[in-house]
């Protein structure tokens, strides 16, 4: 009986690890298509450094936003 409500516990943790990679991988093309238009348009993105790529600022605004979905209050 310990066994089985230890694999449902592991389920859960892989079903929220799937859930947190899908909503990161939405997040940061939002935000890299974000950054590629500020670039274009000569714009300052408000999170990211000036010697930074389009890339890392997306990837730093999706890994500082997301893991709020998944507190638990």
């Amino acid at each position: 009986m310990n066994h089985s409500s230890g694999q449902k516990g592991h389920q859960q943790s892989l079903g929220e690890q799937l859930q947190f990679r899908l909503l990161l991988s939405v997040a940061f093309c939002w935000f890299f298509i974000g950054a590629v238009v500020c670039r274009l348009t000569f714009q300052s993105v408000a999170h990211a450094s000036p010697d930074e790529s389009c890339f890392q600022a997306a990837k730093k605004a999706a890994y500082g936003v997301v893991p709020y979905a998944f507190m638990h209050v």
